[in-house]
Parts: structure tokens; C-alpha cells; sequence
């Protein structure tokens, strides 16, 4: 098992896996990208950030 890494099976491997990786670890920054963007969406659209219009209700009707 510890030597797998200096068997001709891994050298013929490594450019897939190499791709595979790279895939997974573009894929995985993609995600985390897109879950920080919705999440500072969702902050900015909060309630407590928005301008809310001053109605003056009088005690007289």
C-alpha cells in the first residue's frame, strides 16, 4: 500500500486525477463563491437596511 505511488498504474493516472482534482476544487470555489454572494444579497435586502419612509400620524382625526 505505501508503495503505490512509485507503481507505473499512479504515473499513467496522475494527469486525470490531476484534472479530477482540479475540477473538484474549482467546483467546490464556485459554490462557496455563489453561497457568499447570496448571502451578502440577503443581507443587504434585510429589513433593518432599508430606508423606510417617516409617517407622521397625528393624535387629532
Amino acid at each position: 500500500m505505501r508503495d503505490d505511488f512509485l507503481s507505473g498504474d499512479w504515473a499513467a493516472n496522475k494527469p486525470r486525477l490531476t484534472a479530477d482534482v482540479d475540477k473538484l476544487s474549482k467546483t467546490i470555489a464556485t459554490k462557496v463563491s455563489d453561497s457568499f454572494e447570496a448571502l451578502n444579497r440577503a443581507q443587504f435586502d434585510a429589513p433593518w437596511h432599508r430606508a423606510w419612509r417617516k409617517v407622521r400620524i397625528s393624535g387629532l382625526r
